[in-house]
């Protein structure tokens, strides 16, 4: 089943996936230069550029050193991470409807988050790594026993988590209208990166910079993984091994993601379809494109978040919704088509 997933996506042939990183790496640029030109006050590239190879402490420096950029690289840390558990996710469950969205593995990790917060308000920054971790890996382990049982197909699969995310997302918002909670906590369920500090960029990275090197390392066995059991038996690979390190790369890079900007949605999706789409169905290509391709998609999307509303801004979340969602019908129809 999983194997069809690359051969679906690329019948035109793959792309040399050198050429594609390229493209990516291009564009990332652009998007933060973007990122820290634009905004309510406006810097001509040239000055942009300047400060930030050349920081000279005026107020424009600290404009882009400590509010912008910090910004464009926490939305690269997150857009890496989801971007990741979402082709690992889908490789785990062998499902192309797969993500840390669909499968509620955000939701359980805000709502643990948004627990501690109310009752335990004194757990602020990295303290609330660990309650997105527990949240996370709860929600993920019972999709994973899901998929594992055999008893559903794919389509099946994503609406039972999807109807899982529902109903986790509704007892947040009972929680909240019960606290009368303060108006910053519904903003970062909305999912955003605004505000974000270089505090938020160090709590993430290690997580990240961990998780993304344990999936390129395993890279290898998740190609086998994504076969059928049968098969990856016949190569002598112990597939509950490989499944639980899928499984924990997957709670540590969504959970993380969540903790330092909310539940944003669809990147885990739309990544791994873009990048398979391109260059077929290799997991050591697929997860370092992927690792350009979210962090490409998240920029653009907080980018068109600050035009949209300008000179207010549109939580990044939103903006991954308004484009998620319909792509996420299209897959589920292709999918119910085939």
């Amino acid at each position: 089943m999983a194997a069809s997933i690359a051969k679906s996506e690329t019948r035109n042939g793959p792309v040399n996936p050198i050429a594609v990183g390229a493209v990516f790496l291009v564009l990332l640029a652009i998007a933060i230069v973007a990122g820290i030109t634009f905004g309510v006050s406006n810097l001509p590239v040239s000055r942009a550029l300047n400060l930030l190879f050349s920081p000279d402490g005026s107020a424009d420096s600290a404009l882009v050193w400590d509010v912008r950029l910090p910004r464009a690289m926490l939305a690269i840390a997150v857009g890496t991470n989801l971007a990741i558990a979402g082709v690992l996710i889908q490789t785990l469950t062998r499902n192309p409807l797969a993500s840390p969205q669909t499968f509620g593995i955000n939701a359980g990790a805000s709502l643990v988050i948004v627990v501690c917060l109310i009752f335990w308000p004194e757990i602020r920054g990295a303290g609330m790594v660990w309650p997105a971790f527990a949240g996370a890996a709860t929600i993920g382990f019972a999709m994973w026993a899901l998929a594992a049982s055999g008893t559903m197909n794919d389509m099946k699969l994503a609406l039972a988590g999807i109807s899982i995310q529902l109903v986790l997302a509704a007892l947040v918002q009972a929680i909240l209208i019960a606290n009368n909670t303060a108006q910053d906590i519904v903003y970062w369920l909305a999912g955003s990166i605004n505000g974000a500090q270089w505090s938020k960029v160090w709590i993430i990275l290690p997580f990240t910079l961990t998780g993304a090197a344990a999936a390129l390392i395993a890279g290898r066995h998740f190609d086998i993984l994504a076969l059928d059991e049968t098969t990856g038996l016949s190569l002598g690979q112990n597939a509950k091994r490989v499944g639980g390190l899928a499984a924990i790369i997957i709670v540590i890079l969504a959970g993380s993601a969540v903790a330092v900007s909310g539940p944003i949605g669809f990147i885990g999706l739309l990544v791994p379809h873009i990048v398979r789409r391109l260059v077929g169905g290799d997991h050591m290509a697929v997860i370092i494109l992927s690792a350009i391709c979210g962090p490409l998609l998240l920029n653009s999307a907080d980018l068109i978040g600050r035009m949209t509303a300008f000179p207010a801004e549109t939580p990044v979340g939103i903006v991954t919704a308004l484009i998620g969602a319909p792509a996420f019908l299209m897959i589920l129809w292709r999918q119910r088509v085939r």
